[in-house]
């Protein structure tokens, strides 16, 4: 049996051509967020420094990281999935 040797020597065949872009008429594009009146009313109601201080507490631990937490969003998302 002969096992002959690859070569990184390929032949580059039909390469597409680079397209040239003009700058001047492109538009950035940017992200906007939009929160919801309803939004508004929980976090203006339901969210008391306390409750934030231990959400950024949480946050900074890596809480949310955690396996237990990881298995409580896959659990509601199978059961919403399943419904």
């Amino acid at each position: 049996m002969n096992i002959k040797s690859i070569s990184n020597n390929l032949p580059i065949i039909n390469q597409p051509k680079e397209k040239k872009v003009d700058n001047s008429q492109t538009q950035e594009v940017k992200d906007k967020i939009e929160i919801s009146n309803a939004g508004r009313n929980i976090a203006a109601n339901e969210l008391s420094p306390q409750k934030l201080e231990e959400i950024r507490s949480r946050i900074n631990s890596k809480f949310y990281s955690s396996d237990e937490v990881y298995n409580k969003v896959a659990e509601k998302i199978l059961g919403e999935i399943n419904k």
